[in-house]
Order: C-alpha cells, then structure tokens, then sequence
C-alpha cells in the first residue's frame, strides 16, 4: 500500500514538472528579455538619479563655499575701506574652484574681478541684469542663474551669486558674482561608470551638451566635450524639449546613430536634462550570457524539483487516523497530546513532525501570554484602533494618563482624546490609509478632567497576508517635562539678551545696545526724513565725587543722571550709558539743539536747588544733527558729539580758573 501510494506521488509530481519544465521554455526567453530590460531601466534610471544627485551636491558645495567666501573680513571691509589689493588676493584664493570671481557694488558696477587668480582690467555693468535685482531683493541667500550668457568666458557656465547684507549694521556689503564652467561640473561625473560602452549626456535649456565617457585607450580621444544640440545630426529632439513634461523618464532610441536605452531625468533648478545612454548591442551580449546561465539554472533546478518530489511523496503516508485523533484533541485544548513513535520509517518522521508541530503550539502560547504581559507593562501610552478607526484597546498607562476606564473609550473615535488645534490639523493621518507610518506628530491629549497633555505620537498600520490594512496601532510618549524644560530655556535666553544690551547699574542701554538701538534709529529718519539730534553727557567733577566721598556716593551721581535723563526726555527717546561717566541720548524730532540743552540743563538746576549735597550734580554737553541728505554712521555722529562735549568741558574749566 505504501509502496503503490509512493509511486502515484512520484509519478504525478514529475509530471507536473516536466508539464512546467515545457511551459518554461516556451516563454523563457521572451520573460528573460523583459526581465533584463526592466532591469536595466531601473539600473539606468537609477544611474541617472546618481548623477542628478551628484551635479546638485557639486553645486551645493560651490554654494556653499561661495557664502562662506561672502563672509569673509576683506569682502565685509570693502565699502567701508576699499582695500582693493586685501579683496583681489582673498578673491585670487579661490581661483581653483571659481575661475572668475567678481565683487559688485549696490548700484550694480562691477568694482573688482579676479579671472585665474588674476585681476582683470575691464569692469561692467550689471545694474539692468535680472539677477542683480533677484539678489537684492533676496539677501544673504546663493542664487544660480543658468539661463544667463556668460560674459568672462566662451564657454558655458553657471552663475551663482550673493549679495551679503549686515543684519547687526543695517547695510549693503557688496555683492558677489561666481561663474563656475560646465566642464568642471562635468569633471565631478567623471567616475560614474555603468557599462564599457555607456556614456552621459548633460542637456542645458540653451542647447548645450555635455558629453561624459569612460577614459579611452586612444591618448586623443576626449573624456568631456561640449556641443550644441543644433550641430547633432541624429538626436532625437524630445530630449531637448522645453517642456520638462515632453521628456520620456526610459525609452529606446537611436542617440548618435547607435540604437541605444536611454533614462533621463529633469533638474528643475538648473532645468538640465540628464541622459544615461547604453548601446543595446552591450545589453545584447547581457542576453546572451544570462542566456546560457538560464538553461544550466533550469536543468538544475529540474534535478531538484525532481529529487524535492521523491522526497514528499515519501513522506506522505502517515495514517490518517492516528492524526486525526490527535489534531482533534488539539482542537479541545489539549496540547499535551505527543504521538508515540514506533519505526522509523515514513510514518514515524511524519509523527516526529506532528509532534513538533504540537510543541510549537505550546510555546506559541507562552509567547503569546508573554507578549501581553509586555504590553500592560508599556511606560508609553499604546492604543489600538479598528478597521473604522475606533479604539479597540488600550493599555494601562493610557489609563493612567488619561484617567478613563479601558470601557469609557472603547468605541470611542480617537479624536474623542485629541485636542482639535493646528498640530491636529497638520498631522497627515489620512497617509496611514494609505499603508505609511506616520512618525514624529506633537499632539495633545485631553484627560477625563480636560487636562492638556503635550505627546510625540506615532502610529503604523496593521496588514494581513494580503496587504490589507485591519487596524492601526498608535504609540504617544508624554513630553510634558520636554515642553516646560524648553520653555524655561526660551525665558533664560531672552533674559540673556536683555543683559547683553543693558547697563548694570543704570538699567539704561548700554554701549552695545545703544549701537544697535541708534543704528535702527537712524534708518527710520533716513526714510522719514525726520529730525535726529545725538547728545553726549560727560559728567563734570565724578572723579573728586569718588575720592573725597566714596565710590558709593559716585554711583549714586550715576544713577542719579540716569533718573535726570529719563525724566527729561520722552520715552521714544534712546538712552544709554556708554560706559564710565560717559551717556548718549538719540533724540527724535526735537525742535533744535539749543531747546535739548536748555530743557537739560533747566532740570538739572531745579534738581540741584532740591537736593541738599556738598557738591552740585554737572553735565559737560554736546549735540550734533542727524543730516538725511549727508548720511552719517552712528559711530561717525558719536565721535561729533564727543568732541563738542569736549570743547564745552575745556570751556568750564577755563571759566573756573
């Protein structure tokens, strides 16, 4: 019985086979075709997003090295001091990556331009070029012009320029003009190799192409050359259309006159077009050994498949019985049940394997009891939602936080524990319909009580075999610690700030902020055409004040001034302490500089009438006027008035003596 059930096995399993084995062949060479294609497609693509990523990292680079070169001393110096020899042999350094490198003033005139590390004589003029007025109106920020003609070189190039601005200063700082050549962007692809015969085509919207291809073996031939695609006589023109839509992402064309794949892809930035060719005679011979390779494959997997028949119609001949015996008391709960073995023939190896199909049920079991314990010992809140998007469960540290029962939310919604606000808003749930994970949400949690709590939540579907999603499982971490500890580091910061700018002793400005402050100042007139006066305060006799009294008594004079300045002027007035007995006031709109000094000098006589002192409170004065149509920094208006408070100190000591 067991030798007849054998051989019906093994006959209609080889049969099978061979019937397989027949289709196969039939279709194999077809499927290999289409197999190797679809690789290579993806192989080509993928090579094609290479370069793409390499050419956008290249030029990132020159970006950045182009802001950092901005940001040095002899670029920032250079309106204010026009060291025309520091800024040509900072700008000489960098010849290496920028061939030609050109600093432009705010009107547009090219002052300085260093080509291969040299200073060139002719200058020009970019104050009607569209790029001048993109990078004033976008400061501080790398803009690359590929649509504009190169003016330095015959050769195509990009344009990547920055017009640096200081912030603290409030000032136009130059701006600067880099052209960076297409062959040596084409340089960094150089060692992107895919195939003996392959080469890359770089396609710009002004019909320039850069052709890449592997260092031959002829010393004449040219790894990097440009041509224009109106000088190709077989290329195809979808692949220079100006419409990035038109440009197939695979297709087989002829390229060159050599029937080839291509895969391209747009770079919208640079609107470039990037090819990746291969010669179909080169996949061909790919064929042709995979050909070989296929029919060994299948004669040895027929072997096998021949030798895996024999050995399952061997081993199915277990008696029925006896296993439905025990799949039924398996069934009842009892997996306790072991099957004695009694031979070691084909019944007794398909009663070792049902017994161990028994023991993995046991241990099935446990795992599963020790999966659940895990779950109710989550510090994280875990809840589980439905195919409808309810809750299903939850675990006990959701019960903890939010103080509901597990039935209280059961059939719930989860926005039923949501706060309804922006974070909720933009958080992308509908992606996990989708089959996505959805990671890092700020979320927040209401309480029974209607307690906010700040959560980083995340949430993964569940699928079956299928791929069919049937629940979603979410996970929310409490960040209410995180939350106030940023908090407190925010409030600590602005405090810092504050300290930076303000004088100790005095809480007036002082040197640092009055610059700041001053400066901001002065714009704002400059475009009203307000009336700005700037006064400086010496105060006379502090040093006797704080050798006959005590340097308490001289930082009360301090204090005292600075008490006497605020009352005397109004609050949209800029006050500070520059340091010593040293004071500034930015006054907006007065009427003139004699009604500052009077006002001034009225209080500080009342205030000497009041107090009763061995010594009288005095003040050494000097106004200067803000002039719009004259422009001056703030430096250049406080050393004015430094030097008239000066003038007015010499004048009483001269009137005391």
């Amino acid at each position: 019985m067991f030798r007849s059930l054998k051989i019906t096995l093994l006959l209609s399993h080889t049969g099978i086979i061979l019937l397989t084995n027949l289709l196969l062949a039939s279709v194999s060479y077809f499927y290999l075709i289409n197999t190797l294609e679809n690789n290579q497609k993806q192989y080509l693509e993928f090579i094609t997003r290479h370069t793409v990523q390499t050419v956008n990292s290249y030029i990132k680079n020159k970006a950045d090295l182009l802001e950092r070169i901005s940001a040095g001393q002899e670029v920032i110096n250079y309106s204010i001091n026009f060291r025309e020899p520091a800024l040509a042999s900072y700008l000489a350094g960098f010849h290496s990556s920028f061939p030609n490198l050109s600093f432009i003033n705010e009107q547009g005139i090219e002052k300085l331009r260093v080509t291969d590390g040299e200073i060139a004589q002719n200058v020009a003029d970019y104050s009607h070029s569209s790029f001048f007025s993109k990078c004033l109106a976008q400061p501080n920020k790398i803009l690359i012009f590929p649509n504009e003609p190169a003016k330095q070189t015959k050769e195509p190039v990009l344009q990547l320029a920055i017009a640096k601005h200081q912030y603290f200063e409030d000032r136009f700082a130059g701006l600067l003009l880099a052209t960076l050549p297409y062959r040596k962007i084409a340089a960094s692809l150089a060692d992107i190799r895919f195939s003996a015969a392959g080469f890359l085509l770089v396609n710009d919207e002004n019909g320039n192409i850069i052709t890449i291809t592997h260092p031959s073996t002829h010393a004449s031939a040219e790894q990097i050359s440009i041509s224009r695609a109106k000088e190709e006589k077989e290329f195809p023109p979808v692949f220079t259309a100006k419409d990035p839509k038109l440009i197939p992402s695979f297709l087989r064309a002829s390229v060159r006159g050599i029937d080839s794949f291509v895969a391209t892809t747009f770079i919208p930035e640079l609107r470039w077009t990037v090819m990746t060719v291969l010669p179909h005679e080169e996949f061909m011979q790919q064929v042709k050994k995979l050909q070989v390779s296929f029919i060994i494959l299948f004669i040895i997997f027929f072997a096998l498949a021949s030798l895996l028949s024999y050995i399952l119609a061997n081993g199915i001949t277990m008696p029925l019985a006896r296993l439905s015996r025990a799949a039924r008391a398996i069934a009842q709960g009892n997996l306790n049940e072991i099957i004695a073995i009694n031979s070691r023939d084909e019944i007794g190896k398909l009663i070792g394997s049902f017994n161990i199909m028994t023991r993995n049920l046991q241990e099935t079991t446990i795992s599963r009891d020790y999966f659940n314990t895990i779950l109710s010992s989550m510090q994280e809140c875990l809840i589980v939602l439905g195919q409808d998007g309810k809750i299903e469960t939850i675990n006990n540290s959701t019960i903890v936080m939010l103080g509901y029962e597990k039935h209280e939310l059961t059939g719930k919604p989860l926005e039923f524990i949501l706060k309804k606000d922006e974070a909720m808003a933009s958080c992308p749930f509908s992606n996990l319909d989708e089959g996505e994970i959805l990671r890092e949400c700020e979320l927040i949690y209401l309480t029974k009580w209607g307690r906010e709590i700040p959560v980083h939540f995340s949430a993964s579907p569940m699928k079956n075999s299928k791929g069919d999603i049937y629940g979603i499982v979410c996970l929310a971490i409490n960040i209410s610690r995180r939350k106030k500890m940023e908090m407190a580091l925010r409030q600590s910061e602005a405090k810092l700030r504050e300290i930076a700018i303000t004088d100790e002793l005095t809480s007036l400005l002082n040197r640092r902020g009055f610059r700041a402050m001053a400066a901001k100042q002065l714009q704002m007139a400059k475009r009203q055409e307000g009336n700005v006066f700037l006064m400086y305060a010496d105060v006379d006799n502090l040093k006797w004040v704080n050798d006959h009294l005590g340097h308490h008594a001289g930082d009360q004079v301090l204090i005292e001034i600075a008490d006497l300045l605020r009352a005397t002027f109004r609050d949209s007035d800029t006050i500070a302490r520059l340091g010593g007995d040293e004071f500034a006031v930015l006054l907006i709109d007065p009427a003139d500089e004699k009604s500052v000094i009077n006002r001034l000098e009225k209080n500080l006589r009342a205030k000497n009438n009041l107090e009763q002192r061995s010594y009288e409170l005095s003040l050494s004065i000097g106004v200067v006027r803000y002039d719009p149509e004259h422009p001056s920094s703030i430096e250049e208006l406080m050393n004015r008035a430094d030097n008239l408070m000066y003038e007015c100190k010499q004048r009483k000591k001269q009137e005391m003596r």
